[in-house]
């Protein structure tokens, strides 16, 4: 009897853990993929890369200058005077230590290209925590993976919400555009 008793605990448990199973829906994406194909990444994208490229023809700039105050002393060094060299020399120096500077400030650690570019995509990652919500809760997934974060070792590709996840994304019909 103790037998018979224990048979049919294990087979309602087993059949409660299929019922849970069954209700629980998961699904991923693969986040690259929306970022590389999304037209706010793209649009964001090429904001920056025009930003980019003045600061680039600013460094040039000041490239070109610096060159400009060295051919200068080279041309002028065998008449200038011990204090004239010296001036020179600072001025070049000087530049020298503005490029540099400017150099930081634009593409440091902590720079004006770092804090853009977090500027851009900023909305960008609000639309996709948005859209990845509003699919889930759509059609009914329990769990949304990030399959490019590691933790995704095998799927059905019939799980995968990238595609669905872009769609609503590039929907023209949707939210502000970046800027």
């Amino acid at each position: 009897m103790k037998r018979v008793m224990t048979l049919v605990a294990l087979i309602i448990i087993s059949s409660a853990s299929l019922l849970l199973a069954q209700s629980i829906k998961i699904g991923y994406i693969d986040t690259d993929k929306i970022m590389i194909e999304s037209k706010d990444t793209q649009e964001a994208q090429l904001i920056f890369k025009n930003e980019q490229a003045q600061w680039e023809k600013e460094i040039m700039a000041l490239d070109d200058e610096v060159k400009r105050l060295e051919s200068e002393y080279e041309a002028r060094k065998l008449t200038l005077t011990e204090s004239g060299k010296a001036q020179a020399q600072e001025k070049i120096e000087a530049k020298t230590k503005e490029r540099r500077q400017y150099l930081e400030r634009i593409f440091g650690e902590n720079g004006i290209a770092v804090q853009r570019n977090a500027e851009l995509l900023e909305p960008i990652m609000i639309k996709l925590k948005e859209s990845i919500e509003k699919i889930a809760i759509e059609e009914n997934y329990s769990i949304v993976f990030d399959a490019v974060g590691g933790g995704l070792l095998y799927a059905r590709p019939n799980l995968d919400l990238t595609d669905l996840i872009l769609k609503e994304m590039n929907d023209d019909s949707g939210k502000g555009k970046t800027k």
